[in-house]
Order: structure tokens, then C-alpha cells, then sequence
């Protein structure tokens, strides 16, 4: 507690030391019950109702703390002109797609009264987040029998009136909090890792926010403002901006094979043909809710204006299949088709796939088939490669990244069905999941490479490595390959502990993909890969 809170109750409790012989006799009937009058008088006319809450509350166990709270209600003063206005507030929260995957960061509060945006200050508020889920233990290896709450304090960065969704005005009832992310910051995910299913999913997430003592904040008649702490039970939603201009859970099934789906229709400006970009999704993005398939990678990039602006004055429609297990599915039941043997690379969702897809591009008439592009990554790579294996006719182009599919699979006939059908694969070579480098992985997720004498990574004829070598030796000259030593933040905003960009796990390199980080020099000119994909045609 601060030294002047400590200040305040003292003299409050010599006051009420004063009056006690006249007010005895009402210890019988008060019970430390902290009511509902009493928190609105705190909030209203103290400046710590906090400190002041968990002072009563430590009092209930002697005869103080029989008529502490009725005290209060004496002697608090009654002049209305010194009362702030305790507001009924609720919240939404923000979330957006990031390198790493979703975060939070922004809650918008609706204060149901206009705010001076004068008055407003990041500082004048304190914010927790509220992440409850099952927490894992390693020593058993099971996940606990019962949820527990993660919270963290977080920083507010910005604070500003706005409008329901977050946009910045320059008065209204809203007021959205900003806050600070970054890749290490667990606090700001939505999401968490089962190790068990190998899955993301959605925690439960809420945010405690109150206003810090001595804040300002005021409506625009000069009344200041303030209210009790948020809960679960003030959160009526979550905002995902660019995820929600997706349609989501669409369902699909053929042979009773369910898949799901998530859709962008770009706005058309003419009637022209229309491109149109596949997204697989990794593993961890498997499920039955197709937004996590598009926060999971940042998928999201594919509807903004740098990618949608190389594919013509309509833009491209966008489709995300979603799997309820992985790609690499033999049988429906997760079990990955690399751990039976003879499968020749056999994926369960296979058919479902192709007929989504076909069935998709039936129901858009203006759809360019001759400019559908198919790309994924790890799982989906895997499952990128095989649907242009099993179909080259179908589609124009494809841009797997740090794709699975085995080099045992990679028959000389497979090969020669796409010896000049156009693809750009991304990798990393310290990826410690799809390997392409000999070395050592260490905790699952850290690879440390084997180099040569010359301090060169050592490739493995494997994946990546394997279906570019083999399309390069049958002489393709529309294959290029994006091979980078490590995955590490570009954008200078996120560091490591070392001072130095934040490096991610190797294994994910389709952050450069999705970021059009790809570059080539094609014919003399400097080249994204999506302003490559974008030029591709049957």
C-alpha cells in the first residue's frame, strides 16, 4: 500500500476512534458486510477505495471491523460536488495477427457517458490480463484436473477516445487502452499450445481494469469519472479486424469427411476474373474453428493491401481449409502418414480438399481458373506439395514453406508431372522440425547445426532441399527457393534478451513467406514472391 493510502486510513481511523463511544452499541448489528452503498461510496468519494475495501477486509476479525463500514457511510462526506461519478463500464477486446501468431492489444471500453478525451492519460489506468486455462505438469506430463488464472499486469502505451471498435475520435463514450506486444509476451495471446493434442486453442481471457487513484479523467461537463474493477462479466466480445472480414466456419464434407473452411471476397471494382489464394494451415492450426487456422500464421496478411495489390484492380479471393487433425493425416485418426509404412505419402483429407476447393471455385463464377494458387505451410506444405503432385492441371502456381513432404515420396514420375509447373518454396536451415540441415535438436525446438570446415550448414537431401534439387536437375526454370540460415524478426520493433533482433524457432519460416519477404532476381528485376505468384498463369 502507498504511504499516503497508509496516511488516509490512519486519519480516517483516528476519526473514527473519536466517535466510537457514541456508536458502540451498533457493533451487534454490523458484520463487516462491505455492500454494495458502501463500494459506491468508496469509489465515489475516496480516492483508494481499493486500499480502503482491503483494509475493512482485513479488520473483520475484531470488533473495528463490526462498525467499520457503517462509520464509513457516517462520516464520508455527503457533498455532491466532490463526488466522482461511478460509471457501469463494459469492454472489448482487440485482437490481430502477428508474426508469432494472435494478441491482444487493445481492450475498447464503453463508458456509456461522453469522456473529455482531455482528461484522458495511459497512466490513469490499471490493467491486468486474465488467462485461464489448464496448466501442464512436466513432470507427469497431464494437464491439470482444473483451470487456473495466469495474470499479468500490462502496460497501456496509448489511451484515447474512440469509436466501438478502437478507431481513434475526438470525444465519445468509448475509450480504447493500447498495449505494448511482443513475441515473449504470453500475457497478450488468446491462444495457448496443448502439448497433448498438439493443437492451439483459445483460453479463456479476461481483463481487470480499474482507474488509479487521483486520475482526472472527467465527462465533458468536468464531472470526474471512474469505475469498479472489471471482470469476465463486463466482456461482451472480441474485436479480430482483419480475421473477421473472413467468413468463418464454413462447414464442408464429402464421404463423411468434415472439413471446415474460413473465406475472403475482396470488394470488385469490375467484372473482370477474379485469382484466387489457397492457405494450409501448419499442424497447430488443425481444429474446428477457422480462425484460429487464420490468426495461427498471420494469414490475415493475405487480405491486406501489399499482397491484395499485386493481383490486379479486384484483388484475390482468399480460402483456408481447415482440418480437424493435421494434413498428414493417414486415417482420419491422427496418425501422421510419415509413421506408417508404404504409405506413399497418403493424406485422409485428400479428396475432401480437392472437392472443397473445385466445389468453392463452382460457387464464384468469377473466379479466374486459370489463376488459382495453392500454398501452406509445414503441415500444409506438405499437403501444398502433394495436391500439385496429385492435380499440376489444376492449379497455376504454388509457394509451400518449410514443407514436410518426404523425398521418399518424390517418385521420378511425380517429378516429371511438375518439371515445369511453377512453385517457390521458403525454408530455414536450422529448422529443427523439417529438418534440411544435419545438427542436433535440442528441447524440441532449438536446432544446433553441424558446418563444415568452412563453417557451412550441411544439407540433408530431404523436403525443401529434395523437391528443388530434383525440379532444377529435370529442368525446371520457374522453381526458386527462398533458404534462409535462421528466422528472425525484420521489422527492428522486437529484440531478444541479447539486444539483437528476436529470433524465432527455424521451423518458422513462413513468417518471410506471409510477410512477402521472399525476394528473387527474375529476368534482371528484383522480385517479391507475391508479385511473382501474382504473374503466374496457366
Amino acid at each position: 500500500m502507498k504511504k499516503n493510502s497508509k496516511k488516509a486510513i490512519l486519519s480516517i481511523t483516528l476519526m473514527l476512534l473519536l466517535v466510537l463511544t457514541a456508536n458502540i452499541a451498533l457493533a451487534d448489528t454490523n458484520t463487516n458486510e462491505v455492500d454494495v452503498s458502501l463500494e459506491k461510496i468508496l469509489y465515489e468519494r475516496t480516492e483508494n477505495p481499493e486500499d480502503w475495501l482491503r483494509f475493512i477486509e482485513g479488520q473483520s476479525d475484531n470488533t473495528l471491523g463490526k462498525w467499520l463500514p457503517l462509520m464509513i457511510k457516517n462520516l464520508v462526506s455527503s457533498d455532491d460536488t466532490l463526488a466522482k461519478n461511478v460509471i457501469d463500464v463494459t469492454y472489448m477486446t482487440v485482437t490481430n495477427g502477428y508474426d508469432w501468431g494472435p494478441a491482444i492489444n487493445k481492450v475498447v471500453l464503453d463508458m456509456g457517458t461522453t469522456v473529455d478525451s482531455k482528461t484522458i492519460d495511459p497512466k490513469a489506468f490499471k490493467v491486468y490480463s486474465i488467462r485461464t486455462f489448464k496448466d501442464l505438469d512436466f513432470a507427469t506430463f497431464s494437464y491439470a484436473a482444473n483451470a487456473s488464472d495466469h495474470k499479468v499486469l500490462r502496460d497501456v502505451v496509448k489511451a484515447y477516445t474512440s469509436d466501438a471498435t478502437g478507431n481513434k475520435t475526438t470525444n465519445g463514450q468509448f475509450v480504447t487502452l493500447e498495449f505494448e506486444v511482443a513475441p515473449s509476451m504470453s500475457e497478450s495471446s488468446p491462444f495457448n499450445y496443448n502439448l497433448l493434442s498438439g493443437l492451439n486453442e483459445y483460453v479463456e481471457t479476461s481483463y481487470e481494469i480499474s482507474v488509479v487513484p487521483g486520475s482526472k479523467l472527467a465527462d465533458l461537463v468536468g464531472k470526474r469519472l471512474t469505475f469498479m474493477p472489471t471482470s469476465m462479466a463486463n466482456k461482451t466480445g472480441d474485436i479480430k479486424p482483419f480475421s473477421d472480414k473472413f467468413v468463418q466456419n464454413q462447414p464442408f464434407e464429402l464421404d463423411k469427411v468434415a472439413l471446415k473452411y474460413a473465406s475472403y471476397t475482396p470488394v470488385k471494382q469490375n467484372e473482370d476474373k477474379t485469382p484466387l489464394i489457397i492457405w494450409l494451415h501448419g499442424a497447430g492450426e488443425g481444429g474446428t474453428d477457422t480462425t484460429i487456422a487464420v490468426l495461427g500464421n498471420n494469414v490475415t496478411n493475405l487480405i491486406k493491401t501489399e499482397v491484395q495489390s499485386y493481383f490486379g484492380t479486384n484483388g484475390a479471393y482468399v480460402l483456408v481449409p481447415q482440418t480437424p487433425t493435421m494434413w498428414m493425416d493417414y486415417n482420419g485418426e491422427k496418425v501422421y502418414t510419415n509413421a506408417v509404412e508404404n504409405t506413399d505419402g497418403h493424406s485422409y483429407y485428400e479428396k475432401a480438399l480437392m472437392a472443397l476447393i473445385e466445389q468453392f471455385v463452382a460457387d464464384h463464377q468469377d473466379i479466374d481458373t486459370n489463376r488459382i494458387y495453392i500454398g501452406g505451410c509445414s503441415n500444409g506444405g506438405y499437403m501444398t506439395v502433394k495436391m500439385v503432385l496429385d492435380h499440376p492441371d489444376y492449379f497455376a502456381a504454388a509457394y509451400p514453406a518449410a514443407e514436410a513432404y518426404s523425398a521418399t515420396w518424390l517418385t521420378k514420375e511425380r517429378i516429371d508431372a511438375i518439371k515445369n509447373f511453377p512453385i517457390w518454396l521458403t525454408h530455414a536451415q536450422n529448422d529443427p522440425i523439417v529438418k534440411i540441415s544435419e545438427g542436433e535438436v535440442v528441447n524440441f525446438t532449438n536446432f544446433v547445426p553441424k558446418l563444415d570446415a568452412k563453417g557451412n550448414f550441411i544439407p540433408l537431401d530431404d523436403f525443401s532441399n529434395a523437391l528443388y534439387n530434383r525440379l532444377v536437375a529435370v529442368g525446371n526454370e520457374n522453381v526458386y527457393y527462398s533458404l534462409f540460415d535462421k528466422v528472425v524478426d525484420t521489422s527492428g520493433k522486437y529484440l531478444g534478451a541479447d539486444g539483437k533482433p528476436y529470433e524465432y524457432m527455424g521451423h518458422w519460416s513462413w513468417i518471410y513467406t506471409l510477410n512477402n519477404e521472399c525476394v528473387k532476381t527474375i529476368n534482371g528485376k528484383e522480385t517479391t514472391l507475391f508479385k511473382w505468384l501474382s504473374e503466374q498463369t496457366k
